[in-house]
């Protein structure tokens, strides 16, 4: 008998033995909630996630139209019933005509301005098959076409406060242009080109003003440079200027992570376009956008790794700190910690600027 208690001792303790091994491993491996408590009651993250959690990257399309405007006071413009062309002359004195001088200006054949005649406002009589000489008078080329932008930046967070930097690739229609004020029968200018790239790169910076429920507003603006497509502009005809550009950034708050971007921006820019008479015209190119989007933050902690569990704030487990929410996840602005404001401040404008 006493043999047999000993045999059945033995395997218990050799089972339990083999089984603690077996099962070790994937313990291990395996979060437990319900371990004993931390030394540390103040557990942070890492150095590496305290710095990545000020960032964010933002992506977005949209749609847009480009406005061009230029001065053409000092130039006379001849008018025929398809074309305009602003009016030179020739080594020999002939007048001639330089055509297509948005972007890739060229000389024409010698024109025949006999048969012509000035123009003067409420003076002619409509006539669609003459000829027009316009040396007077504001002479305004306006017009415009559309585009659809793409952009990424990239923004460092600090308080209320970011900066960064960004790229936006646009596709630009065909310019359609007329002289402002000037009736239906004198020619309107259309561009040789019927699509174009612009790439912009920037610096950015801007400021977070105002919160209402869970939407954010902010106020950005962009400076850098940008570039034209070489085959509809080329440089060697064209000189660029700053880029400048002023947003009015609406987020929609889904969690502190990740928020819809709603942005309507206007950009300032020109051009100078190179003559053959070695004179230049600028082009101001105002484009006036709207963009949607979305911006992603980087998380400061992990995802709780608990499937069950129901908190929305940062909370520990043992010896660990997670966040409450995956990165997407809508969250009752009410619970948790989407905004770093109470809501009485986020229904107030500027409360950064309250005196605590």
């Amino acid at each position: 008998m006493r043999k047999n208690h000993f045999y059945i001792k033995s395997f218990i303790l050799i089972t339990l033995m083999v089984g603690g091994f077996a099962i070790s491993p994937a313990l291990g491996q395996v979060f437990n909630p319900w371990g004993p408590p931390p030394n540390d009651t103040n557990i942070d993250a890492n150095f590496f996630r305290k710095i990545a959690s000020h960032f964010s990257a933002e992506v977005a399309i949209g749609y847009g139209s480009t406005r061009y405007r230029q001065n053409l006071d000092d130039y006379e413009i001849y008018s025929n019933n398809s074309q305009l062309y602003l009016l030179a002359e020739d080594t020999l004195g002939n007048p001639v005509g330089i055509s297509n001088w948005l972007n890739r200006p060229y000389v024409s054949d010698t024109l025949d301005l006999s048969t012509s005649i000035l123009y003067r406002a409420n003076l002619n009589e409509p006539d669609q098959n003459r000829s027009y000489v316009i040396d007077s008078l504001k002479r305004r080329l306006v017009g415009g076409g559309n585009v659809i932008p793409i952009h990424l930046k990239i923004h460092f967070n600090y308080q209320r406060f970011r900066v960064g930097a960004g790229a936006t690739f646009e596709l630009n229609s065909k310019a359609n242009l007329e002289l402002k004020g000037f009736p239906d029968y004198i020619a309107n200018y259309e561009s040789d080109f019927s699509r174009f790239f612009t790439r912009k790169y920037y610096l950015t910076a801007g400021v977070h003003y105002y919160d209402f429920w869970d939407f954010s507003y902010f106020a950005d603006v962009e400076y850098g440079n940008f570039r034209l497509s070489d085959s509809a502009f080329p440089s060697e005809n064209i000189s660029t200027s700053s880029y400048w550009n002023l947003s009015f950034p609406v987020e929609k708050n889904f969690s502190e992570y990740f928020r819809l971007v709603m942005r309507p921006s206007v950009d300032l820019k020109s051009i100078n376009t190179f003559l053959p008479t070695g004179q230049s015209v600028k082009t101001n190119m105002w484009n006036l956008q709207f963009q949607v989007g979305l911006r992603v933050s980087f998380p400061l902690f992990k995802k709780c790794p608990i499937s069950n569990c129901e908190a929305q704030k940062e909370h520990h487990h043992i010896d660990k700190k997670f966040r409450g929410q995956p990165i997407y996840k809508w969250q009752n602005p009410k619970v948790g910690r989407n905004h770093p404001y109470n809501l009485n401040e986020k229904r107030e404008a500027f409360p950064f600027l309250k005196r605590k």
